[in-house]
């Protein structure tokens, strides 16, 4: 027998009706409630004697469901309007109101009590009624259809096609993996348990795995696939395709852990995005991350409990994390892809977790903390998810109204963020201090560019800005670095992307004054992120620039190797070529004009001469052959 589906059976509580006619009530017969008669009375032939045709709505009569809650609503009104002629009529003058009476107020408070939960049971079954109802006329639902599998068709990019349950690998090789995955991973985004964790994985290593849940064998093996992945260098290689295949048979569990109004289902969800961030191929992280949003605000999880619910301590600090490991990726991917988030910080109100004690505890390493991560990167990391948040939405997601004074609100930010960063906690391992030291620059550099507020950037900005791109494609380039074992993510390769985009646009607009070697007035006593150039480091602008571009360019073309896609670095070379090449010009000046602050030729277009192929000509021809080039140069300049 083929069972259907729960998608095609209503959930209505009333599967019969709610009173017999007044006919088969007096016969004591078997009323099947058919409209506009019952079956009795027709068979009968007094089908216009059923109560149904003279009064379908009376007391006790109710031919369907319907007509019982509208019954049951105009009650409810009743009382409502009986309550306001109470409430008004009390508050005219007249003789007082009589004593209060504890025993009448407890009846009181005993019939409010049954009437809420009355309203309650009436709410719940109305929500039974629309849910069934839109999934049984949604366009191209069937029995096979389920939330996973929509949440998986959804946000597929190419199919990753389930697995056969491949065997896990040894004890040893999997703790690795895993440390590897607690140490840069989780320690940025601890959404579950670590005690529930290791019991998964005993579970799935003890007696064969037989007493493992779908949950257990999902968060293990997913976390060996995300771990795998960050290992990867290429594209394809053996660490890719051992992610790939831990991946693959974790959709064998899709069913029985991807489903709405559980934190575990939240949970299941933070995994695959963390999976989908390193395999962009596969699955498209900004539809997993919504979806996780609106499963995190349905439970409620976006506010926390009132004081009285005495939630438990546990529960209460599993919920804060979730919502703020959920809250971080929303923030972070919806920056780095121009997106609006998917809730606003008004519709929020959640308290920061709870840090670890164990940070604090003396001659305790980091690496000694094996079974219990501090979470004290993680909160930090989550406020200045909150500093993101609140600017982004102030400069990109409101109204275009131009702000008369720019300046100060910029140095107020980068300010907040100097604090941010000079609170990062002493313990956090060198590999965490560069991460968070790219999102103070990523930041600043985000937060300079014109947007919706500062339609002109001033110079100051501009100047700032140049010397946070150059700090960044440095420390970039050391987190990219084989042996380090940060975390990045694709993601990381579109803010390098971003950040060139922007690093160009500066040189184009302030190349004078970046080039000069001059500082702007106002940036004397100014806070800034990155510290100002030495006088004597200001010559050298041009050289640093250079490096900078180059730097990203390799960076850009390891995240292309690394994930298989070169379009970010081709486009970054075409965009730069031309400016290459001005500022090899512009080292090359240097040479020839070490005490001028800019190369006088380069303004007169149409005497504007080569000078790198001038150089080579004259070096090969004798010392004799540069001074008169040099001499001729001058007057070309001064024509």
């Amino acid at each position: 027998m083929v069972r259907t589906s729960s998608f095609e059976t209503p959930l209505l509580r009333v599967s019969r009706p709610v009173a017999a006619c007044s006919r088969c009530r007096g016969a004591k017969t078997k009323c099947d409630g058919k409209l506009p008669a019952c079956t009795a009375c027709e068979r009968t032939g007094r089908a216009n004697e059923c109560s149904s045709a003279n009064d379908p709505f009376a007391k006790g009569k109710e031919r369907s469901y319907v007509a019982y809650l509208e019954a049951r609503v105009e009650k409810l009104e009743q009382r409502l309007a009986q309550t306001k002629t109470h409430k008004s009529s009390s508050t005219l003058p007249g003789p007082q109101r009589p004593a209060y009476n504890a025993k009448t107020s407890r009846r009181q408070s005993g019939k409010e009590r049954k009437e809420t939960s009355d309203i309650d049971e009436l709410v719940s079954d109305f929500g039974f009624l629309a849910v069934n109802a839109t999934a049984r006329d949604f366009y191209g639902f069937t029995s096979a259809m389920s939330y996973a599998r929509l949440v998986l068709s959804a946000s597929s990019r190419e199919a990753l096609l389930p697995l056969a349950a491949n065997q896990l690998p040894p004890r040893h090789l999997a703790t690795q993996l895993i440390q590897h995955y607690l140490d840069n991973v989780f320690i940025l985004l601890p959404f579950f348990s670590e005690t529930v964790f290791f019991a998964s994985i005993d579970a799935l290593y003890h007696d064969a795995g037989r007493h493992a849940s779908d949950m257990d064998h999902w968060t293990v093996r997913m976390a060996l696939a995300i771990a795998a992945l960050s290992l990867s260098q290429t594209h394809g290689d053996a660490r890719y395709l051992e992610g790939v295949s831990y991946a693959a048979t974790c959709l064998n569990f899709a069913e029985k852990v991807l489903h709405p109004g559980s934190i575990a289902g939240i949970q299941a969800t933070l995994f695959l995005i963390q999976y989908a961030m390193l395999d962009p191929h596969h699955f498209d992280c900004w539809y997993l991350v919504g979806v996780a949003s609106r499963a995190m605000v349905d439970l409620g999880l976006h506010e926390d409990p009132p004081p009285q619910s005495q939630t438990n301590k546990a529960v209460l600090d599993i919920r804060r994390r979730v919502y703020y490991c959920v809250y971080s990726l929303d923030r972070s991917l919806s920056m780095v892809q121009g997106r609006a988030f998917s809730f606003s910080d008004d519709s929020t109100n959640v308290t920061l977790p709870a840090c670890s004690s164990n940070t604090s505890a003396p001659g305790l390493s980091w690496n000694d903390q094996l079974w219990l991560q501090p979470l004290s990167p993680a909160v930090h990391l989550f406020r200045v998810r909150l500093m993101q948040s609140a600017w982004y939405q102030e400069l990109f997601q409101s109204d275009r109204v131009a702000w008369a004074e720019p300046v100060s609100y910029m140095f107020s930010l980068i300010q907040e963020l100097k604090d941010w960063r000079e609170a990062i906690p002493h313990s956090t391992p060198a590999s965490i201090k560069d991460l968070f030291e790219l999102e103070v620059l990523y930041s600043h550099i985000h937060a300079s560019a014109p947007n919706g507020k500062v339609h002109m950037v001033c110079e100051e900005s501009r100047y700032l800005q140049f010397l946070s791109c150059l700090e960044y494609a440095e420390k970039i380039a050391t987190v990219t670095n084989e042996s380090s074992p940060a975390f990045y993510t694709f993601y990381d390769a579109l803010r390098a992307s971003f950040v060139g985009a922007q690093f160009l646009e500066t040189l184009w607009t302030n190349q004078d004054l970046i080039l000069s070697g001059e500082v702007p007035k106002p940036l004397a006593t100014a806070a800034v992120i990155v510290p100002l150039p030495s006088p004597g480091e200001r010559n050298g602008n041009a050289p640093r620039a250079i490096k900078c571009i180059e730097q990203l360019t390799d960076v850009l073309e390891l995240f292309g190797h690394r994930w298989g896609y070169m379009t970010l670095r081709d486009r970054f070379r075409d965009d730069s070529s031309a400016m290459l090449n001005n500022l090899r010009q512009k080292q090359a000046e240097r040479i020839v004009y070490p005490n001028s602050k800019e190369c006088p030729i380069w303004r007169n277009k149409e005497k504007e001469v080569d000078l790198e192929a001038m150089l080579k000509q004259e070096w090969t021809g004798g010392s004799m052959g540069l001074i008169s080039s040099s001499s001729n140069t001058n007057g070309l300049s001064n024509a």
